[in-house]
C-alpha cells in the first residue's frame, strides 16, 4: 500500500486545503494517533471540517484518490473575482483583456471566434481524412490476402501445391456432354457454398474439381466407378483419403467434413504413384456438338 500512498501524496501536494500525511504511531506520534482513535496498523483516517472519520474504502491509489476528490469543494472558475483559480496561461489572457479598450476587445472576440470556427472545420476535415485513410488501409491489407476459391484440377504440380499441408476436397463432376454448362455451374455452386461454410467454421480446406474422365487413372485407383458427382478428401501429409458416401449437397458435404475432422470417416492409404493428369481448363461454355466423325 505504501507506493499507492506515496503517489497520493504527490498527486495532492499542490492542492490547497489538502494534506496527505503518514504518522508512525509506534513512535513519537503515539499521542496524536490516540487522539484520532487509531487502534491497529495500518489505519487510514480522514479529517474533514475538523472531524475525524474512518476510511473504509479501497486501499489502492484510485480508490483513495476518488475519496479525497469527493470531499473537495468544487474549484471556482477562472474569473476576475477568482484569479487564484486561473492557470498561468488563463491569467495572462484575463489580464491582457483588462488592458484592452472596448473596440480592441470586440475585435479580439471576433478574431478568436473565427479561429474557433476554423479549428472546428479543420478538426472535421481531419476526422474525415482519418476515416478515408482507415478505409484505404483496410483495402491495402485486403490486397495482400488470397481469396480462397474452388479451383479446377489441371495437373499434378498444382494439385500438390494447392493441397500442401492441409486436407483437400476433390469433386469429380459429370462430363460437360452429360451435364451441360447449367448443370456444371450448379455443381460448382454447391462446392463454393461448402467452401464458404468451412471457412466460417475455421477450417483450412482446399477445394478442387475435375471433369469425370479427365483423371481416369486416378478415378480407377480411388474406386470412384460408382458415378458422378463423386467426392473425396485427401491429405498428402497423412497419406490418407476418404470417400464421401452421402448426397451431393452443401449440407451433406459440410457434414462429411465435420465427420472427417472427428474421425468419423473411414480412411484408406493413398495408392502408390497417384498423380493428376494434365487436363484442359473449362471455358465455362457448353460442349460443342460432336462432329460426324465423332458420331
Amino acid at each position: 500500500m505504501q507506493p499507492d500512498f506515496d503517489k497520493l501524496q504527490k498527486t495532492f501536494a499542490e492542492t490547497p486545503n489538502v494534506v496527505v500525511a503518514d504518522l508512525d504511531c509506534s513512535g513519537n506520534a503515539q499521542s496524536t494517533c490516540g487522539q484520532h482513535g487509531v487502534q491497529g496498523y495500518p489505519t487510514l483516517k480522514m479529517i474533514v471540517d475538523g472531524k475525524t472519520v474512518d476510511y473504509n474504502g479501497a486501499r489502492d491509489f484510485n480508490g483513495m484518490k476518488r475519496e479525497v476528490e469527493s470531499k473537495l469543494n468544487p474549484r471556482p472558475a477562472c474569473s476576475l473575482e477568482s484569479k487564484e483559480a486561473c492557470s498561468k496561461e488563463d491569467r495572462e489572457v484575463l489580464e491582457m483583456s483588462e488592458k484592452m479598450s472596448k473596440a480592441e476587445r470586440s475585435a479580439k472576440i471576433k478574431e478568436v471566434e473565427q479561429e474557433i470556427k476554423d479549428a472546428k472545420k479543420e478538426a472535421a476535415d481531419l476526422e474525415k481524412k482519418a476515416k478515408t485513410l482507415a478505409a484505404s488501409l483496410d483495402l491495402i491489407k485486403a490486397g495482400g490476402q488470397t481469396v480462397e476459391k474452388v479451383e479446377q484440377l489441371l495437373n499434378d504440380a498444382d494439385w500438390k501445391a494447392h493441397c500442401e499441408g492441409r486436407t483437400c476436397v476433390v469433386a469429380f463432376l459429370p462430363h460437360i456432354l452429360d451435364d451441360a454448362a447449367k448443370g456444371r455451374n450448379a455443381n460448382l455452386k454447391v462446392l463454393d457454398e461448402a467452401l464458404k461454410a468451412s471457412k466460417k467454421d475455421g477450417k483450412s480446406i482446399g477445394f478442387l474439381w475435375s471433369q469425370g474422365g479427365d483423371q481416369f487413372e486416378m478415378e480407377e485407383k480411388l474406386g470412384l466407378q460408382f458415378g458422378f458427382p463423386a467426392v473425396i478428401a485427401v491429405n498428402f501429409g497423412k497419406n490418407r483419403f476418404g470417400v464421401h458416401r452421402g448426397t451431393y449437397s452443401k449440407d451433406q458435404l459440410s457434414q462429411f467434413l465435420t465427420s472427417l475432422s472427428r474421425g468419423g470417416v473411414p480412411l484408406a492409404p493413398l495408392p502408390e504413384g497417384l498423380k493428376a493428369a494434365k487436363a484442359d481448363p473449362w471455358d465455362g461454355k457448353d460442349a460443342p456438338p460432336p462432329t460426324e466423325e465423332e458420331l
